[in-house]
């Protein structure tokens, strides 16, 4: 796809702009920002440039910019000098906005265009998700360094994305085209993970009946990616240090050297300066890996891009099994921004997936969220078990849904199959003595009682079928913030049932 680079107030910008030669890129001048910012809503603009220099209205170009939330970057070239500009961008979240001073040559327009392309490049070709400075940062540093051929460290917490962020740095590197080898080093015993990293001669021990090459070898020629390099044992650093040195290293249980051309990613969670302070690992091997750091920020240092982050998973969910859920309510949005996010990007992508498998259609609202409800901190419900002489403390919300479940699948499978033998003159019998007995399934599900009388839940106990059923009420009640027909498609039950259940228990 030719990535749109549209400049305006061509006469201000330089007479050479025309002349610009970039590889892949259409370019566009208009005199008049309203005209290129008609260009820009079509949403094929890669970057925007404006030059605001003697433009009293530049404020408002910037402001209709921001608002019309394409997936484009914006170059300013000047600025006001009383700071509004400044102002108006800091105050939207992950604003794609770059200056260059008034007085830039043209050579550093170019500079700056190429470099907006070559970032923008490196994000869709990676899958690195987000317009925040700190997922900026991240995507500069794999720019400017996967050319390079020197290692990376990648230092993370876990589910920040630093495989991905791995996987980038071979993409855009000359070694693009070989292998992209990768190891996880956690969890293995010295000698598994020796042979893991260098291979083995057949017969080196028992089980080993074929030569086997280790990762060094596979990765010849491309990225090998050490993932949780932490973990690797203090005895199998040196080794392991010689053979990245050298390039030399000799399988286990083999007699003749092999060679091996690779470019290391390492990563890990671990603060490694600390572990070398402490002696668990090596001074020297630190230094070799860290010619490059990039570090990995936590989901809770960059909740702007949460929106977008959401925006990409709901697609990629709808797209894999073919569902039509449109998004998020403004209630759901502003829970995943509240909260804590100790999984980072794995548990949101995670989270977002069985949403949206459970939602199926339709926006997604807080009662829908796995991991969210009453409040952002609450438990995933999963069923406990009973009988077990074991005391866990049992959800009634939960047993009071899943009773209605069943209540309603049975009722569905017991009209499929009544409707699929009615087709025979023997299932039509069947049909015929049972249809009195269940009705269609429409997806509106009594709950336990058919009569208007419930008893009070005073003094019940904990376990008690009604209590249950309040608590789940209650729920859906506050969840919908008392709408009381939405309670009741979330509770599966006719709004004039769910009246009743409301009188009866004085909510």
């Amino acid at each position: 796809m030719r990535m749109v680079v549209v400049l305006s107030r061509r006469h201000r910008l330089y007479a050479g702009a025309a002349s610009w030669r970039m590889p892949g890129v259409e370019l566009f001048l208009f005199d008049s920002p309203s005209e290129a910012l008609a260009k820009v809503s079509l949403g094929r603009t890669a970057v925007f440039v404006f030059d605001t220099r003697d433009y009293q209205r530049h404020r408002h170009v910037v402001r209709k910019f921001l608002s019309m939330r394409v997936d484009a970057d914006l170059l300013l070239i000047g600025g006001d000098s009383d700071g509004d500009t400044d102002a108006l961008v800091e105050s939207t979240p992950a604003a794609p906005v770059t200056a260059v001073p008034a007085g830039s040559e043209p050579a550093e327009v170019f500079q700056a265009v190429e470099r907006l392309l070559r970032l923008r490049r490196v994000r869709e070709s990676s899958g690195i998700v987000g317009r925040s400075p700190a997922v900026q940062e991240v995507l500069s540093l794999v720019a400017h360094a996967a050319p390079l051929d020197v290692n990376i460290l990648i230092l993370g917490e876990s589910g920040t994305g630093k495989e991905l962020v791995a996987h980038a740095i071979h993409d855009n590197s000359r070694r693009a085209s070989g292998p992209f080898v990768s190891l996880n080093c956690g969890a293995m015993s010295e000698g598994v993970l020796e042979s893991e990293l260098f291979g083995h001669a057949r017969g080196a021990f028992t089980g080993a009946v074929a030569d086997h090459d280790g990762v060094f070898r596979r990765a010849d020629g491309g990225t090998l990616f050490l993932d949780e390099v932490a973990e690797m044992p203090l005895g199998m650093q040196t080794r392991f240090l010689r053979a990245l040195e050298t390039g030399e290293f000799t399988p286990v249980g083999g007699r003749a050297p092999r060679t091996s051309n690779i470019r290391l990613v390492a990563a890990t969670h671990r603060n490694l300066a600390d572990d070398v302070a402490r002696g668990r690992f090596r001074q020297d091997l630190y230094f070799r890996l860290r010619v490059v750091v990039i570090q990995t920020p936590p989901l809770r240092d960059h909740r702007e891009d949460i929106p977008i982050l959401v925006g990409t998973f709901l697609r990629a969910e709808n797209e894999k099994h073919d569902l039509h859920v449109r998004g998020l309510t403004r209630a759901a949005e502003q829970a995943l921004l509240d909260h804590p996010w100790p999984g980072n990007v794995r548990e949101l992508r995670n989270l977002i997936s069985s949403a949206v498998v459970m939602k199926q259609s339709g926006l997604v609202d807080v009662a829908d969220l796995p991991s969210f409800g009453d409040d952002a901190t609450r438990r995933p419900l999963l069923p406990v078990p009973l009988g077990t002489g074991m005391t866990p403390e049992l959800d009634m919300a939960v047993l009071a849904s899943t009773l209605l479940a069943i209540r309603q699948e049975i009722r569905q499978l017991r009209d499929l199959v009544a409707r699929g033998q009615g087709s025979g003159n023997a299932g039509a019998a069947w049909h015929a003595a049972e249809a009195d007995a269940w009705e269609p399934a429409t997806g509106i599900v009594e709950t336990f009682g058919a009569g208007d009388a419930y008893r009070p839940v005073d003094g019940a106990s904990p376990g008690d079928l009604q209590t249950a059923e309040r608590t789940l009420v209650e729920a859906a009640l506050r969840a919908h913030g008392g709408n009381r027909r939405r309670a009741a498609e979330r509770l599966g039950i006719s709004e004039r049932t769910l009246y009743r259940k409301i009188r009866a228990y004085g909510l």
